[in-house]
């Protein structure tokens, strides 16, 4: 898994698999939360989680497609950096 953030949108992007990218598709679920799915498997590859440090403080990120997304202490470092 590699997690990827941008401070300035305040976005975490997460790659659970390696794919090449005309092999997935996008979807946005009832969240905002964009998932990569792989086209043939309809695994998903890949989540894009919009307002993640602000949804992280407020608790648990849960994806339905995924489930919970373990990434509380990920949140708290990422915004001490982004203080520091």
């Amino acid at each position: 898994m590699t997690l990827s953030y941008d401070k300035t949108a305040d976005v975490l992007y997460v790659t659970f698999e390696q794919v090449p990218e005309k092999s997935y598709v996008y979807i946005e679920n009832e969240n905002g939360d964009i998932l990569r799915l792989d086209k043939k498997s309809r695994k998903v590859v890949g989540v894009t989680l919009p307002f993640f440090t602000k949804r992280a403080k407020a608790g648990k990120i849960i994806v339905p497609e995924v489930g919970l997304v373990p990434f509380n202490n990920c949140a708290n470092e990422l915004t001490s950096a982004k203080k520091g």
